[in-house]
């Protein structure tokens, strides 16, 4: 979307005082035009803020372009496994060499918090793909 200088300040303003993101606002808008008369709430629903565990700012970093490349190895496998050069490709010796990253990362890192959902959370999320599935209105 463009703007022009005095309505993107505008905009920015008006997103800090009601605490939203402008995707959030987007959203909400979006929402709104779409469900008609019904009234959708602009304000920031609140959160409840964790306290961060300390972290070497490089070492983030370098986590991420870890998860950047794993999800470039991801995306090559999904196609390479519709590819006819399939034969060629050692599925077994790429999940060896990903175990050992893994391996790697957890001997630097040590055991990483488990990152768990609650039956209702599954449950709700497995409605949602199936409902996404079917071609429904999951908004």
């Amino acid at each position: 979307m463009r703007f022009t200088e005095a309505q993107s300040i505008e905009l920015d303003t008006y997103l800090v005082s009601v605490d939203l993101t402008f995707t959030e606002f987007v959203s909400d808008l979006i929402k709104e035009k779409l469900h008609g008369d019904r009234s959708v709430n602009l304000e920031k629903k609140s959160k409840t803020k964790k306290d961060l565990p300390k972290a070497d700012p490089e070492v983030l970093f370098q986590i991420g372009k870890i998860g950047n490349n794993l999800n470039q190895i991801a995306r090559s496998l999904n196609i390479l496994k519709n590819s006819p050069q399939v034969r060629e490709f050692s599925f077994l010796e790429c999940f060896y060499v990903l175990s050992q990253m893994q391996k790697d990362l957890h001997d630097y890192l040590g055991e990483l918090p488990k990152i768990e959902r609650s039956p209702k959370a599954i449950e709700n999320a497995r409605e949602r793909a199936i409902k996404k599935r079917k071609g429904d209105d999951v908004l």
